[in-house]
């Protein structure tokens, strides 16, 4: 019998260990960080593994390159806001990690807590980010940014940030499924950033080719 699962069926067996509250919550965030993991990952390894990568990105579409860098980090940065943020903004509500808690069992509900509130703190730079320039533009940042500059935001402070998601999910998971969830393991789906660079490594080789069978100097 096969050990596949449909949707469907993953959501039910959410709400059966946890209760429709929490398990409902918790079926949407989980779907929610593994795709945020596999982004990361492809923008890992587009732009933050290989200098032969960089290289060859800016030997094809260098324009192109460096504005879905800008897009996918931002993106980035939103989906780390949207996994902490309060549980209600301007009378909606919101899909967050910290809509959890209160729907845990007494025994875990502390540490599961204290674990939201670090990623809360983990991700405040994001926060940042978002508040001053992705979402709104702050004019005195605009103005003169060295005045109240943005919070640094690096590639080690989303691993951390991830991180700290990561340990929030998987307290739930532990208490009520029995093990942890991989996220940092998600596999990137076909036709995704490798795909991308075989192709773009294809390309060059063939352009190449083309060069020094022409006789074209520095080929």
């Amino acid at each position: 019998m096969s050990e596949y699962m449909a949707a469907d069926e993953i959501r039910a067996e959410s709400v059966a260990k946890m209760g429709a509250a929490l398990g409902n919550i918790r079926y949407e965030l989980n779907n929610q960080i593994v795709l945020l993991h596999i982004r990361w990952k492809s923008y890992r390894e587009l732009f933050g593994t290989s200098p032969d990568t960089i290289a060859l990105l800016n030997a094809t579409a260098p324009a192109f390159f460096y504005d879905l860098e800008r897009v996918m980090w931002e993106d980035v940065l939103l989906h780390l806001c949207r996994f902490t943020d309060r549980e209600q903004t301007m009378g909606r509500d919101n899909l967050t990690i910290q809509r959890m808690p209160p729907l845990m069992e007494v025994t875990i509900k502390d540490e599961l807590k204290r674990l939201v509130d670090l990623a809360v703190d983990k991700t405040g730079f994001a926060r940042d980010w978002r508040n001053r320039r992705l979402a709104h533009s702050d004019l005195a940042l605009a103005l003169n940014p060295a005045v109240q500059p943005l919070a640094t935001s690096s590639r080690h402070d989303v691993e951390d940030a991830l991180a700290a998601l990561r340990a929030v999910m998987n307290c739930v998971e532990s208490h009520y499924v029995g093990c942890p969830v991989s996220y940092e393991h998600a596999i990137e789906p076909l036709g995704g950033a490798t795909s991308l660079l075989a192709y773009l490594q294809r390309g060059r080789e063939a352009r190449e080719k083309h060069f020094r069978d022409a006789g074209v100097p520095g080929y």
